[in-house]
């Protein structure tokens, strides 16, 4: 029987890649995202590997949504081996005073409700059938200070708190769950955030540049060989762990 797993914010970087590498791993998938065009996409870029991909619109920060994509999941398998919850937005640049509530609502809905949600109901799928690994998404704002990013790496510590929390409250029920914290990997989001930085001569006093490459930025790629490994057996003896891949830049 096929392996499958559910990937939230699947439709572009990170979330896409995981997805295909997943897929090329021979899992089957329920993808998520409210971006239906590009989901769509990555689900038929999956499906061109031989495997059964199926994506929902959702906006996991809804409650009701979140639920249907994990109803979809155990109606469509018999059994979720994995998830990643992976979605999550930012805002732009800018010190706490000048944030607007607004941008501040939009970040926690995304980041914290969205993560909470999606984990709420994959955890009672997981208990249901007495095992499950759950993998959260965070950032490596979530484990350090960043000038410009508050609301974000305040909702991104939140997500660690919630894995660290579920790790502790479900390891007796045979379900794990880890935390990935990425740095500057080349996505979307990280140039749309450097072009407004450029633009706006916005400086941060702290660099947020990893040790290698001359602190340049990490790929995609790179974080999704972390999430094959993580959705294998070989990482059957970790839960709780918080893992950086950042190029050193939290340290």
């Amino acid at each position: 029987m096929s392996k499958t797993a559910v990937i939230t914010g699947a439709s572009t970087g990170i979330g896409r890649g995981s997805a295909l590498q997943l897929a090329k791993d021979g899992f089957d998938l329920v993808l998520a995202d409210w971006d239906a065009e590009e989901g769509e996409k990555t689900a038929e870029m999956c499906r061109n590997e031989g495997i059964d991909a199926t994506f929902m619109y959702a906006d996991m920060g809804v409650e009701e949504e979140a639920e249907k994509v994990m109803q979809l999941a155990k109606d469509k398998f018999s059994k979720v081996d994995f998830y990643l919850n992976n979605q999550g937005v930012t805002h732009d640049p800018k010190l706490l005073h000048e944030i607007t509530e607004d941008e501040a609502r939009y970040t926690i809905h995304s980041n914290i409700m969205g993560t909470f949600f999606g984990l709420k109901y994959m955890l009672r799928i997981m208990l249901e059938q007495e095992s499950g690994h759950i993998v959260l998404v965070s950032s490596s704002s979530g484990i350090r200070s960043e000038t410009g990013f508050g609301m974000y790496s305040a909702t991104k510590h939140a997500v660690v708190g919630l894995a660290q929390d579920a790790a502790m409250e479900y390891a007796s029920k045979n379900i794990r769950v880890n935390t990935i914290c990425p740095g500057g990997i080349m996505t979307g989001m990280t140039q749309k955030i450097g072009k407004y930085m450029m633009e706006h001569q916005f400086v941060q006093p702290k660099s947020a540049a990893g040790l290698l490459r001359d602190g340049g930025l990490g790929q995609v790629d790179e974080v999704t060989g972390l999430v094959s490994f993580l959705a294998s057996e070989k990482s059957a003896f970790m839960t709780g762990a918080i893992l950086s891949v950042d190029g050193g830049n939290t340290l």
